[in-house]
């Protein structure tokens, strides 16, 4: 699942994973994400979620998605600095936007991996 709050990022990643031969769905509003997340887990393999968003930050997300499936994997991007070290949270994928397909497939498989 991938969560932005811009729309046009949610259809190029939708696009680029499909060419990856991954299957995806975006949400722009992270709150309805949340709510199909722990509505129904096993339809998704991973989260992808943007760092800032108004209703809610990807950080916040990924912390309530592990707070009902802690190994959930997850994938972090930003375009404005993490404003945290990713060695605080093993496991995540940090993705730094933009970014090349060749480093989303990347972060990608660590976090599936990760998850194992």
């Amino acid at each position: 699942m991938i969560v932005g709050d811009d729309p046009h990022i949610c259809v190029y990643v939708a696009l680029v994973l499909k060419r990856l031969g991954f299957q995806s769905s975006a949400n722009t509003n992270p709150l309805e994400a949340l709510e199909k997340l722990l509505a129904n887990p096993t339809e998704c393999r991973i989260l992808l979620t943007d760092q800032k968003m108004p209703e809610l930050s990807g950080l916040d997300l990924i912390n309530r998605v592990w707070a009902a499936h802690p190994d959930f994997p997850v994938v972090l991007m930003s375009g404005y600095g993490w404003g945290i070290s990713p060695s605080a949270l093993p496991g995540v994928g940090f993705l730094s936007k933009p970014f090349e397909i060749a480093d989303l497939e990347k972060v990608l498989r660590y976090a599936l991996k990760a998850a194992e």
